[in-house]
């Protein structure tokens, strides 16, 4: 479920998809190694001005996004897929009280909604044989997602102003990205497997000055199926990101998402699942394949939030 490219949809078909998925993080990391809220703030300076301190630290963040997906096959060799997402952020920030020390003053609960992504992409298939197959495929996401959301969060002088909402919750970036990538697959009687690569590779700045760091994800996977129709899987993706490039001047707070230096790192992910086809029902052309992992391995430039699980399906529908 989670391999972009894996499949292609037959000549002259079309393969329609919604997927929706489900995130949680919380807890902080610098690099691999965990520190509380009040170390943060006691320790970590305000980027704007080093002489003083952090005083807002994010405790949890649930993420929920929903993608549709239209692919259709060119030729046998050649296909094309639209998608478009829409996100929703919903944060549980913690506030200490006043310009300096470690006593907690009150939670926010802000959220944010709205248009992710919006991407073209071709898929080709330059090798094929009884076994082995390889696919490249190429993307492009637009600057159509909406990256100057505002919301309400409590600030250590106890007012609570309506601001700009920090980078990561944000519903998109607003760039435009190349997505390159290529995919060998492989399978005998019951089993498959594969290896991927995927770039999501900003082109340049926003209208607000930032964009996020350069984005490199690799998949191993391999499947059983027992019966006819269901298949088991699991998945490892590892992936690395680099730090935010330039900032937007109104998203500059005493808050540790502020800081684009405190964006990316590295993360690898165990996940499982399995894919049902609609000829168990006897409706061969819908399929459902659903998915969920946790990470086993985090290295962030931190302080920043880690990722705890991550959970979701897709519906698919061949016409």
């Amino acid at each position: 479920m989670g391999v972009f490219g894996a499949d292609m949809p037959a000549k002259g078909r079309f393969v329609l998809a919604i997927a929706p998925i489900w995130a949680n993080l919380s807890g902080q990391l610098i690099g691999t190694q965990s520190v509380s809220s009040q170390y943060i703030v006691a320790n970590t300076p305000w980027w704007v001005d080093p002489t003083k301190k952090l005083r807002l630290v994010p405790q949890n963040i649930a993420l929920a996004a929903q993608t549709g997906v239209i692919s259709y096959g060119l030729t046998d060799d050649l296909a094309v897929v639209i998608t478009a997402s829409i996100a929703e952020k919903r944060l549980e920030a913690l506030t200490f009280k006043g310009p300096s020390g470690i006593t907690p003053l009150g939670r926010s609960y802000p959220d944010t909604f709205g248009l992710s992504d919006f991407t073209t992409s071709a898929i080709y298939k330059v090798y094929q044989d009884p076994v082995h197959r390889v696919q490249v495929n190429l993307g492009f996401a637009y600057p159509f997602s909406f990256n100057t959301a505002r919301f309400d969060l409590l600030q250590a002088d106890g007012t609570v102003p309506n601001i700009r909402a920090f980078y990561g919750m944000q519903p998109g970036s607003g760039t435009f990205d190349i997505m390159p990538g290529v995919v060998y697959a492989g399978n005998i009687d019951k089993w498959s497997w594969g290896l991927s690569y995927r770039a999501r590779l900003p082109l340049a700045r926003n209208s607000q000055n930032w964009r996020f760091g350069d984005l490199h994800e690799y998949n191993g996977w391999v499947g059983y199926t027992p019966i006819p129709s269901v298949t088991a899987t699991f998945r490892v993706n590892g992936a690395t990101q680099s730090q935010i490039s330039g900032f937007d001047p109104e998203i500059t707070g005493r808050a540790v998402p502020t800081n684009p230096a405190f964006y990316g790192g590295q993360r690898v992910e165990l996940f499982g699942g399995g894919v049902l086809n609609g000829k168990l029902v006897g409706y061969d052309a819908a399929s459902i394949a659903f998915e969920a992992g946790l990470p086993v391995y985090q290295n962030l430039n931190g302080p920043q939030i880690k990722k705890n699980w991550q959970a979701g399906f897709s519906f698919r529908l061949r016409i």
